[in-house]
């Protein structure tokens, strides 16, 4: 309960420490500070800033600053010594709010490195040294293509220990451990470098105890998701934990739409991805006769993962009434579509007819 308060709390911890600190600033009735007369009263009431704030307060435009300007100066660019944190700015930036940037600039203000934020780096690495040291071991086919790894024979008649096999759904860790598998270098290429580039901003602004968990639980859910509808189909690759990450950014422009800056363009990009990706997969489907090897249910299960438990998980800068029962309902809907594929695992057979034949794979 007292978790979930806190989740909840319009106000962050370290704008409640600022506004403490302007309080302790203003005389009588004061709702706005001369700067010229700031770094003063700084100095003779003690108030704990550090030297880098106090210099971006005496450099700051001389004119009257209320309580959100303060907090925006004593957590700006100017008011950070360190090179590393100010490129860690520079790096959290783009996903977030302007209001955002008051609580997460704190947090890498007072960020101790211990752990680092490694959680896409580890992720990444390991993925990159399963399928070189599968490649180098067994590869026999180009490493654009071999699915390295997979199989423990060439004649792909006994999986690997990782890939996810419907036969052997009893074997639960295949249900995540298949994100460290590629069909090909190409199709590791392009999960890493977009959960790089997509997942290190996400991680440094709403910090590892939050994209972590949205990212494992999107590639859990679309094993579930895949053996639920078509219990026939092995399954390899991060790409369902990469949409997470993808539409995380939906759910972080949707929580803090007010704030957000170019959330038009942001909305447009995404719009364009979206209508690419799935628009190719139901033209193949439906008008080429071609096989679509692409696992779109995997897909669907990360998108779905990174709207509705992002929208629950993800740092909220002023959270409205409406704003905390919609989290309450996103929660009960994705934990119930959880659950169903969970039951629909234990209850169909490996092997049973596929919800969604495809007769171009036959």
């Amino acid at each position: 309960f007292s978790l979930r308060i806190a989740m909840f709390s319009s106000e962050g911890k370290f704008r409640k420490t600022y506004r403490h600190q302007f309080n302790q600033l203003r005389t009588g009735d004061e709702t706005e500070i001369p700067m010229s007369t700031l770094a003063s009263r700084i100095e003779t009431r003690k108030v704990p800033l550090s030297s880098g704030q106090i210099n971006a307060i005496k450099e700051a435009p001389d004119e009257l600053v209320d309580v959100d300007g303060f907090q925006r100066i004593v957590t700006s660019k100017a008011a950070q010594k360190s090179t590393i944190k100010r490129l860690m700015y520079d790096v959290a930036d783009p996903v977030m709010s302007r209001s955002q940037k008051i609580e997460v600039h704190s947090y890498i203000d007072s960020y101790s490195w211990c752990p680092p934020p490694i959680f896409m780096f580890l992720i990444t690495m390991i993925q990159v040294g399963i399928f070189l040291f599968y490649w180098e071991s067994d590869g026999r086919k180009s490493i654009w293509t071999d699915c390295a790894g997979c199989f423990q024979h060439h004649n792909h008649t006994v999986p690997g220990i990782f890939i996810f096999a419907p036969k052997l759904r009893g074997e639960a860790w295949r249900f995540t451990s298949y994100m460290f598998l590629h069909a090909g270098l190409n199709h590791l290429l392009g999960n890493v470098i977009i959960q790089l580039l997509v997942g290190i901003p996400l991680e440094v602004a709403h910090k590892i105890w939050r994209i972590g968990p949205i990212y494992l639980l999107a590639v859990t859910a679309g094993s579930l998701l895949q053996y639920a509808i078509d219990p026939n189909s092995l399954l390899v690759g991060a790409s369902a934990g990469v949409y997470a990450l993808i539409f995380a950014h939906v759910a972080n422009v949707i929580l803090n739409w007010h704030e957000m800056p170019f959330r038009w363009i942001r909305v447009l990009i995404l719009a364009v991805f979206i209508t690419f990706d799935f628009g190719g997969a139901l033209y193949r489907r439906f008008y080429a006769d071609q096989c679509d090897s692409v696992s779109h249910l995997a897909h669907i299960a990360g998108a779905v993962t990174g709207i509705f438990f992002g929208y629950v998980v993800l740092y909220n800068v002023v959270e409205h009434r409406i704003e905390t029962i919609i989290k309450y309902v996103c929660l009960a809907l994705y934990s119930s579509l959880f659950v169903i594929t969970i039951v629909f695992v234990i209850v169909r057979e490996p092997y049973s007819k596929s919800l969604w034949n495809d007769e171009n794979c036959k």
